[in-house]
This record gives C-alpha cells, structure tokens and sequence, in this order.
C-alpha cells in the first residue's frame, strides 16, 4: 500500500521534475536487454557475482537478513539455467573463519562476493569485519577456496587480508579486482592509479604494479567492480562510481547515484589501463524501477560485481538499489569499440 501512494505521488508530481536528467536517456545501442533474477527464499537479494564454472553458471548473492541490523550480512551461492533460470536451492556460507570460537561468536557482516576461477579452482573474494566494534578499518578483503561435493558449497583456507601497501590504515577495504594471470590470484586494489596486489600467505600482499594514465572520467572516484576476464590479448573489467545529484529517479533530490563503465588492462605485466568508458554504461530498466526503503542512505545503484561472455556477448551480474539482482546482455563487439585510448603516463613493475 504505501510503495503504491508514493507511486501515485510520483506520477503526480513527475511534471515538475521535467527539469532533472533522466539517466536511462543515456541507454547506448549497445545494452541489448535485462533481466530481473529473483533468488528464492532471498527475494531482496542483491550484488551478484557470476562465473562459469564446471560447465555451468554459477550466481553469488549478498542477503541482509533483518533491515534493522543492516550491519548482519550472508552470502550465497545459486546455480543458473543457461538462460539464467533458477537451477538449484540457494545456500548461505558459512564464513566463519576456521578453527575460531570468538570469531565464530561474530555476526558474519560479509558483503559484495566476486567469484573468480585460478586454474580449476574456484575462490570468492569478499569484504568483512571481525573485529567486536563495528569501524571502518575493521572491514578487510578476505579470500576463500570454494569447494562444491555435488551437494553443497563450503569455504576452505579462508584468509583476511591484512598486511599490504596503503595510504590510509583506517580505509574500509573493499571493491578489489580479482583475476588469474600464470596460474595464480592477482588483485587490483585501485585503478587510477592502478596499483596491482599479489596474495603471498598469511595475509600480506605484496604489490608487484603500478601505473598511471590520462583517464578522463566525469562521474566520481574510479573503484573496483567485477573480476577482471582474459579476452584474448588484453583483461576486461567493469568499474563502479558514484556522485551526487538530483534526476527523476531521485524525485529531485540530490542524492549519492552508482554508475557501470568498462575498462580494458595490458595481459602483461604492469597491466596498465589500455581503454575505458567515457560516459557510464547504461540500459532500460537500470535505474527506472521499483523503490525500497534504503538500509543506510538515499541511493540510486547499478553496481556490477561480476560477468560472463562469449564471442560475441557479454552477460554482466549487477545489483539495483541494494535490493535486486539483475542480469544485463551486452554486444561485446560494439562494447570495445565504445572505449576510449588511456595513454600510460607512468608505470613499474615489483617481482611478486
């Protein structure tokens, strides 16, 4: 009843808002269609990650269980149809760090997976905090073996992510590109610059690249998205940003609003950033849509967390307003030619 007043409201007083931009009048040529997944028993699922794995399609899910304890977070796994159907029951993990009965006796407050395959394993890569108080540095980067037994998932050689170059020590880690290259796991863990990570055990990383290019992007900060895709002769990434403004789709208000690009990086070492989007990705039904009342703030989100392809399509995994899992097409000819050149202003390399 009340998400149908304030659409009656909307319509009402949708006149008014002729004046504010309506971002899916952006929509390119190239965004081929969507569809809305919905994860049973999780109908407010949300930030999906997607890997073809095993010869199937495999969807990873954040779940907030009880909105007033925002701060509770589970993830999932699902099996998908080739049509992206429901293929199997969902299955929360068990993220609990093993062999650990105080950390056990922590509410999981996992976020955002990104699946990523390393040769014929398969691992997840997440944010969490396991510290008692909830702060911004208490969230870190973990990573975790996957294992599937034909029944269920279960999370092996779980390891937080804790000793590594950086700026700031009170940063809430989150958002890092994971990819294969040579056999092994490598994380992004920013792209302007785009400085390179490489896990060596017990929770250190070392970086092993650093490079710098003219990117030119008009809609926020650069941050991490999907996990990263051999195509060939080059890695395909999709980013996230966001800024705040005021569009129809925030009845005028000015609020923080997330946006998808694409950005190629060298297969090579220093794996510098070769092309990206020049405006964000856009399609129907990206920001047009239902309502929910927010978990933490005001938002407008498309946030991609992860995608397959093919040769001549791109599926990417995303989430809408913290509260839907979509799946868009993309013609992946058309998406390439849409980026544009990054000229590499500086670079290094570190043996990992």
């Amino acid at each position: 009843m009340i998400y149908r007043l304030n659409a009656a409201i909307a319509l009402i007083f949708m006149p008014l808002l002729c004046g504010f931009i309506d971002l899916e009048d952006m929509s390119q040529d190239f965004v081929l269609s969507t569809k809305k997944i919905d994860v049973p028993g999780y109908p407010e699922a949300f930030n999906p990650s997607i890997i073809r794995w095993q010869g199937r399609i495999l969807l990873s899910f954040r779940h907030i269980p009880n909105p007033v304890f925002s701060f509770v977070s589970h993830i999932g796994l699902i099996w998908l149809n080739e049509d992206f159907s429901i293929a199997s029951e969902p299955q929360l993990l068990n993220v609990q760090v093993e062999d650990s009965f105080i950390l056990s006796l922590i509410p999981p407050r996992s976020e955002d997976p990104r699946l990523v395959q390393i040769g014929e394993r398969l691992y997840i890569v997440y944010s969490d905090n396991k510290s008692l108080r909830i702060t911004r540095g208490g969230f870190r980067v973990y990573i975790a073996k996957v294992d599937f037994d034909g029944t269920s998932f279960s999370l092996h050689n779980i390891q937080c992510l804790t000793r590594f170059e950086t700026e700031n020590d009170d940063k809430r880690e989150k958002n890092w590109t994971p990819f294969e290259f040579d056999g092994e796991m490598l994380l992004a863990y920013s792209l302007h610059p785009h400085r390179l990570f490489k896990p060596i055990g017990g929770g250190a990383c070392n970086r092993i690249a650093l490079s710098a290019g003219n990117i030119t992007w008009g809609w926020g900060e650069l941050r991490g998205g999907t996990a990263a895709e051999n195509i060939g002769d080059r890695y395909l990434s999709f980013f996230h940003s966001s800024m705040d403004m005021a569009t129809v789709h925030s009845q005028g208000n000015t609020v923080a609003h997330y946006f998808m690009g694409a950005y190629t990086f060298s297969a090579e070492p220093p794996f510098q950033i070769t092309a990206i989007s020049n405006e964000p990705i856009v399609g129907k039904n990206f920001y047009h849509g239902r309502d929910y009342k927010p978990f933490w703030k005001p938002v407008r989100v498309v946030f991609p967390c992860g995608f397959i392809h093919d040769d001549s399509n791109i599926w990417i995994a995303y989430g809408r307003q913290d509260h839907e899992i979509w799946i868009t097409q993309i013609d992946k000819e058309q998406l390439l030619e849409s980026l544009v050149p990054v000229e590499t202003l500086s670079s290094e390399g570190t043996p990992g």
